[in-house]
């Protein structure tokens, strides 16, 4: 049973900077939670203090049923795996994994077998008899992981484990982590700045913000429901579009007004987003680049500036200004447009989210 519990949990250091504010927590036994969100925003933090390497300045922390507020790292039947994978250089690969199974005392053929058992899961057998330097990055990874894989955890934290490899191979090692995952059956707990290892990894996602949780929830559910502006911008790549605009009419009809054009507003996204209640209100609106498409219309479309295109292969990444307001569209093939055109734009009015414009939370 690896349930882990965090009750209003507080990082203060000696210099009185508060890294963690009041953060409230339960993850599930073999859950896969993913802590996000910028530097310094206190998730590395929060990860080191479930190890037991940061002490908890307040709050209570469960791993099971057992409160670990005090408990040393060793106790807590844990695993880490680090950014720089923290290798003893001096030790072969081999070395490396028994290391921590010699210090409990286990007999050397149990040693032996649980080496070679997560060798070959993790394919590093040829490498056993190596040392880190001699690795490349992508074999250190794996020799880090296979590491805390030959304790058999109940809980595995990873720090970052993926950001110094190159992309084709963070590509990789996501899945192999995700069916690492899955095979282990035990509870993971993972800290990464990279949205997109978040929404492919996670069962759910916790987005943080200068020490504070901002919203916890599944992958589709941030994207299609964030809480505000902070998650929503953080959560999809390209980010979602934020622009000016003000809610205008009455109680029957209801258009928005976007510097000089007006758009209708279907009736579900009316009700959905509440905007009877502000009505002739400045607010921010909120839309996917996807869901951001050129057009020849001149109805429910307004005029923007191309200030580069960004071609992808099978799709095309048009950015656009209206005003102040930067807009992306996702063309969904090659675009010949140049900097300068002048094009309209629409929306998929369905998909559009709205947020109070001095706080940012969604309306």
């Amino acid at each position: 049973m690896a349930e882990i519990i965090l009750k209003n949990i507080k990082k203060i250091y000696d210099n009185s900077y508060t890294a963690v504010h009041d953060f409230s927590l339960e993850i599930k036994d073999r859950e896969f939670i993913i802590l996000v969100g910028p530097s310094g925003c206190g998730k590395s933090t929060t990860l080191r203090m479930i190890a037991g390497l940061e002490e908890i300045s307040s709050g209570e922390m469960y791993i099971g049923d057992k409160l670990v507020n005090e408990l040393p790292p060793k106790d807590r039947d844990i695993a880490m795996v680090f950014q720089n994978y923290a290798l003893y250089p001096h030790m072969s690969v081999y070395k490396n994994m028994a290391f921590a199974l010699e210090m409990r005392k286990m007999p050397k053929e149990e040693i032996h077998k649980k080496i070679m058992e997560t060798a070959k899961s993790l394919d590093i057998t040829s490498l056993l008899d190596r040392k880190p330097k001699a690795l490349s990055g992508g074999q250190r990874q794996r020799v880090a992981l296979g590491r805390a894989m030959v304790r058999q955890p109940s809980v595995f934290l990873l720090d970052e484990p993926l950001s110094n490899l190159d992309a084709k191979l963070r590509t990789q090692m996501r899945a192999e982590i995700k069916e690492l995952h899955r095979k282990l059956a035990t509870t993971f707990v993972y800290v990464t700045h990279d949205q997109t290892e978040a929404m492919t990894m996670g069962d759910r996602i916790v987005v943080m913000k200068d020490g504070y949780i901002q919203q916890a929830d599944t992958p589709q559910e941030l994207y299609n429901n964030p809480v505000n502006t902070f998650v929503a911008g953080f959560i999809g790549s390209p980010q979602m579009n934020f622009i000016s605009a003000r809610v205008i009419g009455d109680k029957e009809k209801i258009r928005l007004k976007i510097y000089d054009a007006l758009f209708d507003v279907p009736k579900e996204t009316i009700e959905k987003n509440h905007l009877r209640n502000v009505v002739n209100t400045d607010v921010i609106f909120g839309i996917r680049p996807e869901n951001t498409h050129l057009t020849d219309e001149n109805r429910n479309s307004v005029n923007t500036k191309i200030e580069i295109c960004e071609l992808m292969g099978d799709s095309s990444y048009i950015h656009m200004k209206i005003g102040e307001d930067n807009i992306i569209c996702k063309y969904p093939s090659l675009f010949s447009g140049k900097k300068g055109d002048i094009v309209k734009i629409n929306f998929d009015m369905e998909k559009a989210l709205f947020f109070d414009r001095e706080t940012g939370v969604r309306i």
